[in-house]
């Protein structure tokens, strides 16, 4: 619950009510809220100010801080409904999630239980606004990261100033201060391509100026010793505040995009967090204004009282519910979603979290002496099986399947059958469109061939940055530039026949070459595409290949929820969209290529075999994407079967 000054503050619970609410909607697939990423900076404010002023008031009333005191109220609140939420995690993981996801998922739990998840992200290079397939389940485990390294640290910080100043006006320009170097330090690091985004998005450091912000108006409005109130602020600043602080709020929901340069290079967080702070205050005030009416409405108290459940559970609810067959329907999804996360935060609450914080373990276990091991029992229950999760982790998708292959429908009537054996071993290279393909190959169904997977998701093919608009590019990360070194000693370590690459709609993104934004209509990228085509040939015959077969690319329609960065490119110039669509001028480079290579290069004409006809949007009544750009699972064991055949019979012509 959130108290102020004067005790009980519903207006502060239904500001995160509100805030809450409309945050995981975006979630839920409500695209249109796209500047609701700001509302994170919302809640940092509010905790900030929440623990700052509870702490400034011990400190005031008893001139110190009982800092393990602290430490195991704050234990007691958050790590009970944490654990909950990871051991169903880890359930899902074990027994439904992807295995691309899957593997990495003992080490997310581990990152969030050591609440470092942000760093993790940092360091795998994980977009935010990436699409959802293939994104762990704890990602949204970073903001809980940031404030457990905040609230480790504020009784510190405050302790400091206390012996050092014992004065809050200087306290509070302090930490005023503190929020200006985090908002140049963010400018300073700066947001100059996509590359750029984790570190902005997910520093504790680029945050701080928001939680700075916080804890200064919690040292301003903490009550005095003896439990004195503050003076109260002038009428006219929480009325005329209250209102700034909700348009520029309402403001930044729409003009703000995930990609909003200003946001970062020139201070936007910090004048959101301000605004923030002005709606915090006016909220907290005890005296009636407009704001504190309007948010203390006892529905949105109610709705605010289960955030930290709603936000536990929202996340992965809705990564499982995209694995079901509901997926496809984005009202169903959207309701399913929000009703199972609202009753299982609403349980959580009820039955979990407020026993414990009450009556500590033995509000829920009568019996149980709470001592420091009956404590640290599940944290080390739960790590134990992270760990075990991570060694047992296979290293590929191996889903096995329950239909015969020769139960599965042809892709094209006639199409050539895998001859077994011919090749034994395949090897598979691109970005995430065939590295998808192939976590997903279905071994059981076609015994004779090992598929070696060598792609990696979010690894473009070629090495020059994707410039997704004037001024907005995504480097080559250094994994990817590792992995591109790597791949060829992969492909000779097992032995591959073949090398099977694949071409995407994203080389034909316009990229930077030298500086200069380039697109297919220009004759020197359409020479770059060559050269690297070519350098990938050279590496896999040095390899041991003895053929390479190379996958033109499809027919695509982009649909409502494709990524604000690619959308942005495909509607900049028509002919840009055009290709998307129907990618006449990439294929075209990949025909004359490989036929500059008449013995050991074939195409794979997978546009032919699924857009003779136009467009496919099911095969067979399976729906062939599942979002803007990757092949849906279900329609993956199809794809392999004419893949396989069209390998198998280029393979016996080679």
């Amino acid at each position: 619950m959130a108290r102020s000054g004067k005790g009980y503050s519903p207006a502060l619970d239904g500001l995160r009510g509100v805030f809450i609410l409309l945050f995981i909607g975006y979630h839920f697939g409500l695209t249109q809220l796209d500047g609701m990423w700001v509302t994170i900076n919302l809640f940092f404010v509010l905790s900030g100010f929440l623990i700052v002023r509870l702490l400034t008031a011990e400190q005031s009333r008893h001139g110190s801080i009982d800092v393990w005191d602290f430490y195991k109220r704050r234990i007691r609140r958050l790590v009970p409904a944490l654990l909950a939420m990871l051991v169903a995690v880890m359930a899902w993981g074990a027994l439904a999630a992807p295995e691309g996801v899957r593997r990495k998922l003992g080490g997310d739990v581990l990152a969030t239980l050591g609440y470092v998840m942000n760093w993790r992200l940092i360091e795998q290079g994980d977009q935010y606004f990436g699409t959802a397939g293939g994104a762990s389940p704890l990602r949204h485990a970073w903001t809980l990261a940031i404030e457990e390294q905040f609230y480790v640290l504020a009784p510190l910080v405050l302790i400091a100033l206390y012996v050092l100043f014992r004065n809050r006006r200087i306290s509070i320009a302090v930490l005023l201060v503190g929020a200006v170097l985090s908002a140049v330090w963010t400018a300073y690091l700066g947001f100059h391509d996509q590359s750029d985004y984790p570190r902005l998005y997910y520093g504790t450091d680029t945050r701080a100026q928001a939680l700075f912000i916080g804890a200064a108006i919690g040292v301003l409005r903490a009550p005095k010793g003896k439990g004195r109130p503050p003076a109260d602020l002038p009428m006219p600043i929480i009325w005329a505040g209250g209102l700034v602080g909700l348009v520029s709020s309402l403001i930044c929901f729409v003009i703000i995009t995930p990609y909003t340069g200003w946001m970062f290079n020139q201070g936007g967080m910090l004048a959101f967090g301000i605004g923030s702070a002005l709606l915090v205050l006016a909220c907290a005030d005890p005296r009636p204004n407009p704001t504190r009416e309007l948010f203390a409405w006892q529905p949105l108290a109610f709705v605010g009282e289960r955030t930290y459940g709603l936000y536990l559970w929202h996340w992965p609810i809705y990564l499982a519910l995209a694995e079901t067959s509901i997926a496809d329907n984005a009202v169903a999804i959207f309701v399913a979603s929000m009703l199972l996360t609202v009753a299982i935060a609403h349980v959580s609450y009820t039955y979990l979290e407020q026993p414990i914080i009450q009556h500590g373990i033995r509000g829920i276990l009568p019996s149980t002496r709470e001592t420091v091991l009956a404590s640290a029992l599940p944290v080390a229950l739960v790590a134990v099986l992270a760990v075990g999760l991570v060694q047992t982790a296979p290293e590929a998708e191996r889903a096995t399947p329950t239909t015969a292959v020769v139960d599965l429908p042809d892709v094209v009537d006639g199409q050539p059958a895998y001859a077994q054996g011919a090749p034994e071993r395949i090897g598979v290279l691109g970005d995430s469109v065939p590295y998808f393909l192939a976590e997903r190959f279905p071994p059981a169904q076609f015994p004779g061939v090992t598929v070696d997977n060598h792609a990696r998701e979010g690894c473009d093919l070629l090495d020059e940055p994707i410039s997704w608009a004037p001024g907005l590019s995504k480097k080559t990360e250094p994994w990817c530039v590792t992995q591109k070194k790597q791949w060829t000693a992969d492909f000779a370590n097992a032995d591959d026949e073949v090398l099977l690459l694949f071409a995407s709609p994203l080389v034909g993104l316009p990229h930077l070459v030298d500086g200069e934004r380039l697109w297919l209509d220009d004759e020197r990228f359409r020479t770059v595409i060559t050269q690297r085509f070519e350098t990938v040939y050279d590496q896999a015959m040095k390899a041991g290949a003895t053929q390479v077969q190379i996958v033109n690319v499809p027919c695509r329609l982009p649909p409502d929820d494709i990524p604000d960065e690619v959308r942005a490119v495909l509607e900049a110039e028509p002919e840009m969209l055009a290709e998307y669509k129907d990618p006449e001028i990439l294929n075209g480079l990949v025909k004359d290529w490989a036929e500059q290579h008449p013995d050991d290069v074939r195409v794979v004409d997978l546009d032919g075999a699924l857009c003779s006809d136009g467009y496919p949007e099911t095969l067979h009544g399976v729906q062939v994407y599942n979002d803007f750009l990757h092949f849906s699972p279900e329609v993956t064991p199809m794809l392999w079967k004419w893949l396989l055949g069209q390998v198998s019979t280029n393979y016996a012509d080679r």
